[in-house]
């Protein structure tokens, strides 16, 4: 879990460079970006900095830099990828891999396309690997505030990167865990598998004691699935994104199942603006829209009232399309 998950995978030159690097402050690596014949880049929140093979990080760029061959660039995608790649081409042809730790890979390539539908990628060039982090009580204050007395839907938004995988896992340990004295029943369909960070060993995650997961399914097949089989009293899925999940989630708030869900927003303009969105909030299932602008350390809470009211002020043709088609 964390950076110490991915290090096993990356190469013995890029592993020499970090041992010179203080503990603590390679702790604080959000993403390492590897690209074929270019420097290595580590990125500390909103920096992006480079390093030397003797360890020593640089705001800018010069001849010092780190520079991953191909070879050494294959070497890593192998490792990632469990030396095989036949296993991850269903989430190659969708830009990414996820590796040991939960932590997801975003790959670059070019596109392999077979009767309209990317079947392969080739010419593999970059790799951009996010950190996964848990922040035990990164959502609590939030909880507090909107779970004391009632137990409401909400859609979590932010940029990428910007929180909410990690927000959606503790909030998902801290429900079914006690919170409020209450061991609630959460499933979640983790698709990608990056909330609950399923291996061999199976779970390693802290996702709560009284929390079902199924992993690697389609979201709208899993929340059918989840529906039927576990009785949840919530499931959770990450970035809503088609309107098949939204669709799927109908059968769950006929059958008195809450939701919590995220999507990529980074502002209230973009969040009644965002199509997904509008389907989402179509037929007033939800309750709240927590904005994350910095994990939780920035947060906006927004009921969904008011946001329902802006949208039909500015987009009432395309809302009223959307609830029709529900």
């Amino acid at each position: 879990m964390g950076l110490k998950s991915i290090l096993p995978s990356l190469s013995d030159g890029i592993l020499n460079a970090f041992s010179a690097v203080p503990n603590e402050i390679l702790k604080k690596i959000n993403e390492i970006r590897i690209r074929k014949n270019l420097p290595l880049v580590l990125v500390f929140g909103k920096s992006c900095l480079f390093i030397t093979k003797n360890g020593k990080l640089l705001n800018h760029f010069s001849e010092q830099c780190y520079v991953v061959d191909d070879a050494e660039f294959e070497l890593i995608f192998r490792r990632l990828s469990n030396y095989s790649v036949h296993s991850v081409i269903d989430n190659l042809t969708r830009g990414f891999i996820t590796a040991d730790g939960g932590n997801r890979i975003g790959v670059t390539s070019t596109a392999v396309i077979k009767d309209g539908q990317i079947t392969a990628v080739k010419d593999i060039n970059a790799l951009n690997i996010r950190i996964a982090n848990e922040m035990k009580d990164c959502s609590r204050q939030i909880l507090n505030m909107l779970y004391i007395n009632s137990f409401p839907s909400i859609i979590v938004a932010s940029p990428p990167a910007g929180g909410k995988t990690t927000f959606l896992r503790d909030f998902t340990r801290l429900l079914s865990g006690g919170f409020n004295n209450r061991y609630r029943k959460l499933a979640v369909i983790d698709e990608r598998n990056e909330i609950a960070y399923k291996g061999t060993g199976g779970i390693s995650a802290d996702i709560g004691v009284n929390t079902d997961v199924l992993t690697g399914y389609p979201k709208s097949e899993g929340i059918e699935m989840a529906i039927r089989t576990l009785s949840p009293e919530m499931i959770v899925c990450d970035e809503i994104s088609k309107t098949e999940e939204v669709l799927a989630m109908e059968d769950g708030f006929l059958s008195g199942v809450k939701f919590a869900v995220s999507v990529h927003a980074s502002s209230k303009k973009e969040i009644c603006g965002k199509k997904i969105i509008r389907t989402l909030l179509a037929r007033n299932e939800f309750d709240y829209i927590v904005l994350l602008n910095d994990y939780t350390n920035d947060f906006e809470i927004m009921e969904v009232s008011e946001i329902r009211s802006e949208i039909f002020r500015d987009y009432s043709s395309e809302f009223i399309m959307d609830c029709s088609r529900l």
